[in-house]
């Protein structure tokens, strides 16, 4: 929670959601982070209801969000890019969102590789899930490209990356044994 926090409030960009503070009032005892709502939803549940929508203007809008992320000084690591954590806005306009896994990538280092390899298993790069791998934290934004290509595919299906493989310990063998999701 505390490291959402660090991490989102420092963040300005129109492709990346909002952060207007924490409350401890709302959900007593426990504190919540808040950001505007976003009536539209992921950018999955749009698409679902609005099949229409211009689908590589949104993948252009998440690169943009990325991007940011990744110039930032130091560069920040989403670390669970996806088609849930994009919400859409009123002017449907897409942002990132969810940053419970986000890491400055020059913190790293000091990182154990436990909190690394956490992430939605599906979009996760395969050095990240093969336990055999070292991780170098020079290439950690790799992640989050690696991910955007799963969400590309996601986007355009209208499917998550291995949708054919229905759980996620077969995902992981696929992935360990060279597979990647299938393309649109």
């Amino acid at each position: 929670f505390c490291q959402e926090a660090l991490v989102w409030r420092q963040l300005r960009h129109p492709n990346v959601l909002p952060f207007l503070g924490v409350s401890k009032e709302l959900f007593a005892p426990t504190y919540c982070l808040i950001s505007p709502w976003m009536v539209n939803g992921n950018i999955m549940s749009y698409l679902e209801a609005h099949p229409g929508h211009d689908r590589l203007t949104s993948l252009v809008q998440v690169a943009e969000g990325m991007k940011y992320l990744h110039n930032h000084n130091p560069p920040i690591v989403h670390a669970d890019i996806r088609g849930a954590n994009i919400l859409v806005m009123d002017d449907l306009c897409c942002c990132l969102a969810d940053f419970g896994l986000s890491l400055f990538a020059e913190l790293q280092v000091l990182e154990s590789s436990s909190r690394m390899n956490k992430g939605s298993t599906r979009w996760l790069a395969p050095e990240y899930i093969d336990p055999k791998v070292a991780i170098d934290w020079a290439y950690i934004t790799a992640r989050d490209i690696y991910a955007y290509g799963c969400t590309i595919v996601e986007i355009l299906t209208g499917k998550p990356p291995f949708s054919e493989i229905k759980n996620e310990a077969a995902v992981i063998h696929e992935v360990m044994n060279g597979g990647h999701p299938l393309p649109p």
